[in-house]
């Protein structure tokens, strides 16, 4: 785990040369973990958690996939950081794909190029800019890919749309990733994983993560990574999770108003 933690730290103080950022949930949100993420300034978009970008560390000096497609790219914290494992792990390809509706977006995904560039990763990691699932086969160069990453809208049924664009590219070995399955939305994207075949590794990180392969030797090796993971459990009441999001958000806007007193 050195390596991806390196990894981790090197991407973080590229990202804090090109730009200022705040934490945010230093502690986690529905579990333990965190730090995340956010441009100074500004509310949204909340980058994974840096336990989360852990838990991609963990699975790719595992499992070395040669190519990744990444739904949701924001300012690109998580997509470079995957990708400069891959690279240190025989990887060959991410491709991230990003409307650029949330927050500033023509600027974030400034500033994710800026770190593309600045990590040297343009030869593995390419942004496009498009939404799924309606531009899924125009940006992906691949007709398949090992490790799949749905962190788009989170809305239902848009991360079910985002899951089925993405479905002709798994294989059975496949690993696909949602986040934040505390958001209305991702549980029901892994049920609907599940009615195409998928097990569903449910692992306890700040905004909680699923993990989903058709293949039952591939989903025992999750299992082995993340012993903590549950398969098919409960999701937490969305209620808790948007209460402390609330919160969350209601610190952020009174330490906006003492900033301003």
């Amino acid at each position: 785990m050195t390596d991806v933690r390196v990894s981790l730290r090197r991407v973080v103080s590229a990202l804090e040369d090109l730009v200022e950022t705040s934490p945010v949930w230093s502690n986690g949100l529905v579990n333990p973990g965190g730090p995340h993420r956010r441009l100074r300034g500004h509310k949204y978009p909340i980058s994974i958690g840096e336990d989360e970008c852990l838990v991609f560390g963990r699975l790719i000096a595992a499992l070395r996939p040669l190519d990744c497609y990444i739904i949701g790219n924001a300012f690109g914290l998580s997509a470079a950081y995957i990708a400069e494992v891959m690279r240190n792990h025989g990887g060959r390809s991410v491709t991230t794909l990003d409307n650029q509706s949330e927050g500033q977006g023509e600027r974030l995904a400034a500033v994710a190029q800026a770190l593309t560039e600045r990590l040297e990763l343009q030869g593995l990691l390419v942004n496009r800019k498009g939404s799924a699932p309606e531009d899924i086969p125009a940006t992906a160069t691949r007709s398949n890919y090992d490790l799949i990453f749905i962190d788009g809208l989170h809305r239902h049924p848009q991360v079910t749309h985002d899951f089925l664009g993405m479905l002709p590219y798994c294989r059975d070995e496949s690993v696909v990733v949602f986040h934040d399955s505390w958001i209305v939305g991702v549980p029901e994207a892994a049920s609907a994983a599940k009615q195409h075949g998928f097990r569903c590794l449910w692992v306890p990180t700040s905004c909680e993560m699923i993990l989903a392969t058709r293949c039952p030797d591939r989903f025992t090796q999750l299992q082995g990574l993340f012993p903590n993971g549950i398969e098919d459990k409960k999701h937490y009441p969305y209620a808790l999770g948007y209460l402390l999001h609330l919160r969350e958000h209601m610190s952020y806007h009174l330490s906006s108003l003492l900033g301003r007193a």
